[in-house]
């Protein structure tokens, strides 16, 4: 995917990386998707006939499969395809594997507002993101995984994340799905989907604020 992206040039003072779990809208006709259950190794260049804000385009990817079989898919780029997002900002991004519904992108920014703006793309194409891993790095530096103290959750959300944590739901490949979480917590699926969902909010909020800190800090 990274022919069809702006690169973050070499030698910047420091970068957050983050890897998401990003479920399309269920109408949108998703090649990598489509190809299987699930796999990982996913090669992808996205061809726009008009410059990478144009109408129209062309998917390209190359995905192995979990059967260990290599599969080349081509198809048009629908309105809501999440990937035209990245082509449109400042960032560098892959999709590193993928299960049913669910692709699991890792996005490198140069800082958090880039981050948020990226977030709130895809969610404007109708897909769920929901935030599994972030780190930042400075130069020299190795990545640094963040330990977040979330606060204002209710008890409900927190019971929802924990039992997600507990039941393998962020795990890869996941272990549950909303409709098992749904059934053990007695509560709709969209319920759990929407506390989970608070929660991851105000994870990235907490990210963001601390790293705002951090720079007026120094």
């Amino acid at each position: 995917m990274a022919t069809t992206l702006q690169t973050i040039e070499e030698g910047q003072t420091g970068h957050l990386r983050a890897t998401f779990a990003v479920e399309p809208d269920e109408a949108v006709n998703c090649a990598v998707l489509s190809s299987g259950c699930r796999g990982e190794d996913v090669d992808q260049n996205i061809i726009f006939d008009d410059g990478p804000r144009g109408p129209g385009g062309r998917c390209r990817s190359a995905v192995t499969l979990e059967t260990g079989d290599r599969q080349f898919l081509a198809s048009a780029v629908d309105e809501g395809c999440i990937c035209p997002v990245f082509s449109s900002h400042d960032c560098i991004a892959s999709i590193q594997r993928f299960e049913p519904g669910s692709l699991e992108v890792d996005v490198m920014v140069p800082d958090r507002d880039e981050l948020e703006a990226v977030v709130v793309a895809l969610r404007r194409t109708g897909a769920t993101v929901r935030l599994r891993r972030i780190a930042t790095r400075t130069d020299g530096d190795a990545d640094q995984h963040l330990e977040l103290e979330v606060e204002g959750i209710t008890e409900k959300q927190r019971e929802a994340v924990l039992l997600a944590v507990d039941a393998g739901y962020y795990e890869t490949p996941r272990q549950t799905d909303l409709g098992e979480l749904a059934e053990r917590l007695g509560v709709s699926k969209s319920a759990v989907s929407q506390r989970l969902s608070a929660v991851e909010s105000n994870l990235v909020t907490s990210l963001f604020e601390r790293e705002s800190a951090g720079q007026t800090e120094r």
